[in-house]
């Protein structure tokens, strides 16, 4: 488990309602939906050997949002429960621990849990089409651990194992917050104008933003002189890869980077850099194999399985002091297109996806797509904000207009 005082891996899926949320409504919905959701309704234990799912029989409740913007979560107050929802004026949050679920499995309970809540609330609904209802029964398909049953095995001192460690990667440093809570600033964009993008440029949206965050952290950070290489890691959804129904994890990373050194900065540059290894990581499906096998190693490896859990800890706590560089600029997640039945436009404006920071990765970007809108979410823990600023400007260059809104943590 990966936690610090400032620091959990969480990530946070919103949605922006029309109507203003009911609390009430929103709890008793959330309760309704778990017995749909059998993998959510678990708690953490702490083992000999490993940290272990138990299931968890208390009742969730859903909370009034406090205005930090993806506190820890606390495991007593929130009856131990892996994730926690919350609600404020029109939007309902829900933050989840990583090791519960990916994007996939958690955009398909936040879906559940919208039309449910509406529901409850009396409106008058669409047939209910893909999303998981509790009159369903639930298919062994979506409890399915796909990591372990995919898992093959790799060589963990080459290969993919190398592939993955950054060794000249470049990491922003700037003032950090001294408080609890991220910034967030959020662009809202027409689909269909940045997929037009896209498609001039010759690749795909997720290129197109990650070319486009390296580039203007390039601007913003990097010194002409400076030789690093810019890295992104894109989290990969594995269940287009190896067939899965599954909501549970089931991702992997790919990364595209750029060398200051050698590539001009120049955007269409980082284009044709970032489509061509996005497009490779996420097409070679013996390497994709290779990388979920080593998500998979503490659970299959006998040697590491029955390793006793403190020493695991010491060792990844030893690692991690052995050096102060970090593996990656930047984490850029898009979870793509939020599909809700036809009609429930009139109900629910759009969404928006938030990924962690850390110490080492100041600013991680989440991206969502509904109903024609595309946001993208920068989230950090430092109080610039030049790297957002050059990013949106550079966007409305090309043509896409933006509308921004913030928390404004930076002024607080």
């Amino acid at each position: 488990m990966s936690e610090t005082q400032t620091t959990m891996s969480i990530f946070r899926l919103s949605v922006e309602m029309r109507n203003f949320v009911d609390g009430e409504n929103l709890t008793t919905a959330l309760r309704d939906i778990m017995p749909r959701f059998p993998t959510f309704a678990v708690m953490l234990r702490r083992g000999f050997f490993r940290y272990y799912f138990e299931y968890n029989d208390n009742e969730p409740k859903a909370f009034p949002d406090d205005g930090i913007c993806m506190r820890n979560i606390d495991f007593q107050k929130n009856n131990r429960f892996l994730f926690r929802v919350q609600y404020y004026k029109k939007r309902i949050s829900v933050d989840f621990f990583h090791g519960l679920c990916d994007g996939t499995g958690g955009v398909e309970f936040l879906r559940a849990l919208i039309y449910r809540y509406l529901d409850e609330c009396g409106e008058a609904l669409p047939e209910h089409g893909d999303v998981k209802i509790v009159e369903e029964p639930v298919p062994e398909s979506e409890l399915e651990d796909s990591i372990s049953k995919y898992y093959k095995g790799f060589d963990p001192f080459g290969g993919v194992v190398g592939k993955m460690a950054g060794k000249n990667c470049f990491g922003i440093r700037a003032r950090r917050f001294k408080s609890l809570g991220y910034g967030v600033i959020q662009g809202n964009v027409s689909g269909d104008e940045l997929k037009k993008l896209a498609k001039e440029k010759g690749c795909t949206i997720t290129a197109l933003i990650s070319a486009l965050a390296l580039y203007s952290i390039a601007k913003v950070y990097v010194k002409d002189t400076e030789n690093v290489d810019l890295v992104a890691m894109i989290p990969i959804n594995l269940r287009k890869v190896f067939p899965s129904d599954t909501v549970r994890n089931f991702t992997t990373l790919t990364k595209c980077y750029v060398n200051t050194a050698s590539t001009p900065l120049d955007l269409d540059e980082y284009i044709k850099i970032c489509a061509q290894d996005i497009k490779e990581g996420a097409s070679n499906k013996e390497e994709l194999a290779e990388k979920l096998s080593v998500s998979a190693l503490l659970a299959t490896n006998k040697f590491l399985k029955y390793t006793p859990l403190f020493l695991k800890e010491l060792g990844t706590k030893i690692g991690k002091l052995g050096t102060s560089k970090t593996k990656q600029t930047l984490i850029i997640s898009n979870v793509g297109v939020i599909n809700l039945p036809s009609g429930m436009e009139s109900y629910v404006k759009r969404f928006s996806f938030n990924v962690n920071p850390s110490k080492k990765v100041p600013v991680n970007i989440g991206v969502v797509s509904y109903n024609g809108t595309t946001s993208i979410t920068f989230t950090r823990n430092i109080r610039n904000t030049d790297f957002e600023k050059e990013f949106f400007t550079k966007l409305v260059d090309m043509g896409v207009q933006v509308e921004i809104t913030s928390n404004l943590r930076e002024r607080k």
